[in-house]
């Protein structure tokens, strides 16, 4: 049996770091952020999330997590990792889900609470990983999240929950797929140059998708710009200054998406193989 003192997941949401331990939200941080309109889209008590004080915002943003861990078992062994159906406009699972299906790619490497990061190649565990995630830190092995993954023939890199996106990409590379999305945190600092490298090393292609850029520095949205596929800018406004002039598209205004590179640009085809046509009306 697992140690449960040591069941420690973190996770970043609405620019608040969220730790959770035993199926309970243990501490939320002062966001930077005073509204996001992903999450006052989904959630009534972040709709006007500008008008709460620090406090009542920080119990909204808490809600949210506690929510996900009542219905779909977030950061604890009852974690749903099976979804067939679409959750976020735009979403990297999303994307990813119809990359897999449509065969643009052959696999993928996400992180999954519970588990670290994970070795997906089939569409439905990609979306129930995904369509309720946030940014995964850090987070806890959980035996029963790993096994059920292993019994839908995902591979773990190890049972330690460790997450490490690199070595996720070798694996991938070493069990002979050859096309793979790989997510990564824009906030953490994953070493996107290292990653890109393994495509010659390997003799694979690599979709590098940079999730979350809230709060990135300028160092790292030069490093984002030049080894990155999209990037997910959420709320910072330095992303959409400097990578709004460089992208090949844009996807939703909201919240944006930047395709960098072509290749980003027809793996989001499989998204939606009309929606460059449909922008050209």
């Amino acid at each position: 049996m697992a140690d449960r003192k040591k069941d420690i997941h973190i996770v970043r949401y609405f620019s608040s770091l969220i730790t959770i331990s035993n199926g309970k939200v243990i501490k939320v941080t002062k966001p930077t952020i005073s509204h996001c309109p992903l999450a006052g889209f989904f959630y009534k008590g972040l709709k006007r999330s500008g008008d709460l004080p620090l406090p009542r915002l920080k119990d909204e943003i808490k809600k949210v997590i506690e929510v996900k861990i009542e219905q779909f078992g977030f950061c604890s062994k009852k974690r749903i990792l099976w979804d067939d159906d679409e959750s976020v406009p735009y979403g990297a699972s999303e994307m990813i889900t119809h990359g897999l299906k449509n065969k643009i790619i052959d696999s993928s490497v996400i992180v999954c609470d519970g588990a670290g990061t994970v070795v997906v190649s089939i569409p439905q565990v990609v979306q129930g990983i995904g369509a309720r995630m946030h940014s995964v830190l850090r987070t806890s092995a959980i035996p029963e999240v790993i096994d059920r993954l292993h019994q839908y023939g995902c591979h773990t890199i190890n049972n330690g929950g460790i997450i490490d996106q690199k070595r996720g990409v070798i694996e991938a590379a070493k069990e002979g797929y050859k096309n793979i999305a790989v997510t990564v945190s824009a906030y953490q600092g994953e070493d996107l140059k290292s990653i890109r490298a393994l495509e010659k090393q390997y003799g694979i292609s690599l979709i590098i998708l940079a999730i979350c850029a809230t709060g990135i520095n300028k160092e790292r949205i030069t490093e984002i710009e030049k080894y990155a596929d999209l990037v997910w800018a959420c709320r910072s406004r330095e992303v959409r200054n400097v990578l709004c002039i460089k992208a090949v598209e844009i996807l939703s205004n909201a919240s944006p998406v930047y395709i960098l590179t072509q290749k980003g640009k027809m793996f989001v085809s499989g998204y939606s193989p009309n929606i460059f046509k449909m922008r050209k009306k």
